[in-house]
């Protein structure tokens, strides 16, 4: 797990699920969409997710275990009052990118 502000947790109702915790309070998850996905490899994902909103550039170098690229879209808020919604994107150069997973967080990350 990460050290910082933010750390996570695997959910313990959904098996493609993190829990994100924001200082010690839960704030968010991560649900893997694609049920092809190998649970460690998003969990290293989760790790390289919160290693970032916790500041870091020290990431897990994935792009050779996953043969693609992960692309992201935030979609737009409603309200200010709205959850951060992120989907992400797995594209392995052949055809269209295929929904992976989707963040939602409340507050906003950078």
């Amino acid at each position: 797990m990460a050290t910082g502000i933010y750390t996570y947790r695997q959910n313990p109702l959904y098996e493609r699920s993190f829990l994100i915790f924001k200082e010690s309070a839960p704030v968010g998850d991560y649900t893997v969409l694609d049920e092809q996905e190998d649970r460690i490899l998003a969990e290293k994902k989760v790790m390289n997710l919160i290693s970032r909103m916790n500041g870091s550039h020290d990431l897990i170098p994935l792009g050779e275990v996953t043969k693609s690229r992960l692309l992201f879209h935030r979609k737009p808020k409603l309200s200010e009052t709205d959850r951060t919604e992120v989907v992400f994107y797995s594209y392995d150069g052949r055809g269209v990118s295929r929904e992976n997973a989707i963040l939602t967080i409340e507050g906003d990350i950078q």
